[in-house]
């Protein structure tokens, strides 16, 4: 609490300089989160490949954060907040890549996703296997240029993160193959269901959080996390 309380005199003396510094100390996890979504964006060609950094979008949050803090009620409602803008610079970021027209319902959306995620997911690793976090600028080239099925092999700490947000032994996902499996999984998952394993595993966060920030209801978050679990099992 004590920093939350520092952020707020910063905030009082219209001091950035210094609250900027101390939300660096809120920032890790978000900055992860937000490195694995721009990476993942540009795999499915939805970002061209380099021009949005994390520092950009890091950026963003701060300056929209401190514009707000008067607002923020505390520490578990800042990191909430940090998330959510972080999620909506990067949605318009793929918005504007992409000409996205309207939005339907989330509910709407969040229905058909259910229905894939339930019938039409495999757990096949054939394929070549890409390591996400070592792509080069040639990797991704080459990839655009290809239409066979692709499997997404995570680094180990990234899959254990995943693991543990699902109640699932990390310890498991040691073995190459079992990895390949989730990645070939994680890379079918729809927009929606990917962003509540993202928000879940790497951000840490409740499952009311997650509702908020995605949209949906808390007990729609319980039942991804816990059909996404199955189809790993």
């Amino acid at each position: 609490m004590k920093k939350f309380d520092e952020l707020k005199k910063h905030k009082k003396e219209d001091n950035q300089k210094d609250f900027n510094k101390l939300l660096e100390n809120y920032l890790p996890a978000v900055e992860r989160y937000i490195k694995h979504r721009i990476r993942f964006y540009e795999i499915k060609k939805k970002l061209p490949v380099n021009f949005y950094s994390p520092a950009d979008v890091l950026a963003d949050v701060y300056l929209k954060i401190y514009e707000k803090f008067n607002d923020i009620k505390d520490e578990k409602h800042l990191k909430k907040e940090l998330f959510k803008l972080a999620d909506q610079i990067l949605e318009s970021y793929v918005e504007k890549e992409n000409q996205i027209p309207k939005k339907m319902p989330v509910n709407k959306i969040l229905k058909e996703e259910l229905s894939i995620l339930k019938e039409q997911l495999t757990a096949n690793a054939d394929g070549e296997i890409i390591l996400v976090d070592d792509l080069t600028d040639e990797d991704i080239s080459y990839m655009q240029k290809e239409y066979k099925p692709r499997v997404y092999l995570f680094d180990f700490d990234t899959t254990a993160d995943f693991a543990r947000g699902l109640g699932l032994n990390p310890d498991d996902f040691r073995d190459e193959k079992l990895r390949a499996i989730f990645g070939n999984i994680y890379g079918q998952l729809p927009e929606t269901i990917r962003r509540v394993l993202d928000l879940n595993s790497l951000g840490g966060l409740s499952i009311g959080d997650i509702a908020e920030i995605v949209g949906i209801k808390p007990n729609e978050v319980e039942q991804i996390l816990i059909e996404v679990k199955e189809k790993l099992k």
